[in-house]
């Protein structure tokens, strides 16, 4: 069920940013469907969460340092006027305009740290949508898990009230002691003592999801989707070479080359810039005369040392940061891998063996009860395993779904592909 949607996300979100405009960004209040669907989800939070609106930006942010990068010194206007004391002395007044021109290439050098510093900020952003994303992936299965959970529940209490009839029928008839109805009533209480909280649980769920694009009171009647199946797994070194790809390792390749421009950028620094200038003297009695010159500073003192090797360093420290960035990748893939086969296998193991063998000595003891070969405490410790079971299936497809929603956020592409793709390599 998630694994389309994950990559659908991963593509949308990397046309969007170009994409939106100022009034797409302003759009009030979105239309949500009565059945809301995963894809719907993300959908509605890429249009209308505030966070990532604001991730829809960074394009424009990136171009405009890169405008102002490529921008060359504004001219510079000089205007003075002399007058020397004394009754004979003349006045002068002068004109000029200077230009400063950057030599060592520092102009092309600037440009170049800009482009390159603007693609690891979309990286970066890109990062952070697909970790959004995968927020309001995760917020979808716990709410569809809570509204199942709930679903549960109701068919407890469904039981619950039938063995409670039949309790009452027995006690009428002398077959069973009175307390056995009270027990059956107490058990009945706290069901629906817990389908209360369940409620309450699924309401939160739901509101948690709808804040994800910025709504407060969740506006859909009913979640569409199943937790029942599982895509297939595939081993780790194929999601481990498929997350090499990714906005969280690519960024760091980014990075190397982004701290190499700032280098480049200040080794041309250390080459000084001149600034000519022309310019007009006009003395009293209407005499004129043409000025020129040219100023530079003289790198004595200061010849940019500290900031290159402050790059030097950076541009050293980068394939580390990058080696460490690739391992935290093949941890966290190796964790949700190892938290995802073995989840796949207890749920193997539930609907083998614990959900069938509970659930047939639940109808046993049922059959049993209301013919009075087995008292309330064997059916009620019957139905008690077979709901547990019950239960922790549920919880452990919960479990799952996430696992594979996290593998598939760092891998940046479905399970179900991935695995498509191993099988066209085995044949």
């Amino acid at each position: 069920m998630l694994g389309f949607v994950i990559a659908w996300a991963a593509i949308a979100a990397l046309a969007w940013p170009s994409a939106m405009s100022a009034a797409e960004l302003a759009t009030p209040s979105p239309a949500v469907p009565a059945e809301l669907t995963l894809r719907a989800a993300v959908q509605l939070s890429l249009s209308a969460n505030p966070r990532l609106q604001s991730l829809g930006w960074e394009q424009r942010k990136a171009d405009a340092r890169t405008r102002q990068a490529d921008a060359r010194p504004n001219p510079q206007l000089s205007i003075g006027v002399e007058s020397a004391a004394g009754a004979s002395a003349g006045s002068e007044a002068t004109l000029s305009v200077g230009q400063l021109l950057e030599l060592g290439g520092k102009r092309d050098a600037r440009v170049a740290l800009a482009r390159a510093e603007g693609r690891v900020a979309l990286l970066d952003a890109e990062a952070e949508r697909l970790l959004l994303i995968g927020d309001v992936v995760a917020r979808f299965l716990e709410a569809l898990g809570a509204e199942r959970a709930l679903v549960v529940s109701e068919e407890e209490i469904h039981a619950a009230e039938e063995a409670s009839a039949t309790n009452a029928h027995r006690v009428a008839s002398g077959a069973a002691h009175p307390v056995e109805k009270r027990r059956a009533d107490v058990e009945l209480a706290s069901l629906r003592l817990e389908r209360t909280i369940l409620k309450s649980e699924a309401a939160n769920a739901r509101a948690r999801l709808s804040a994800t694009w910025g709504e407060a009171e969740p506006r859909f009647a009913t979640l569409a989707g199943s937790l029942d199946s599982l895509p297939a797994l595939p081993n780790l070194d194929s999601l481990h070479a498929r997350a090499l790809g990714s906005p969280l390792v690519a960024r760091w390749r980014q990075e190397r080359e982004a701290r190499q421009r700032r280098l480049d950028f200040e080794r041309a620094r250390r080459m000084p810039d001149v600034t000519p200038s022309l310019g007009v003297r006009r003395v009293e009695g209407g005499d004129h005369s043409l000025l020129g010159g040219i100023s530079l500073p003289i790198p004595l003192f200061d010849r940019n040392r500290g900031s290159i090797e402050e790059a030097t360093a950076a541009l050293r420290q980068a394939p580390l940061a990058e080696a460490q960035a690739r391992l935290e990748l093949r941890v966290a893939l190796a964790e949700r891998h190892a938290e995802l086969r073995r989840e796949r296998d207890k749920i193997d193991a539930l609907r083998r063996e614990v959900l069938p063998e509970a659930a047939r000595a639940f109808e046993e003891i049922r059959s049993g009860y209301e013919r009075g070969r087995f008292s309330y405490l064997d059916l009620l410790e019957a139905r008690r395993t077979w709901l547990r079971a019950r239960r922790e299936e549920l919880l452990t497809l919960l479990d799952a779904h996430l696992a594979v929603a996290d593998l598939e956020r760092l891998a940046g592409d479905s399970l179900d592909s991935l695995s498509r793709t191993e099988g066209r390599l085995e044949r």
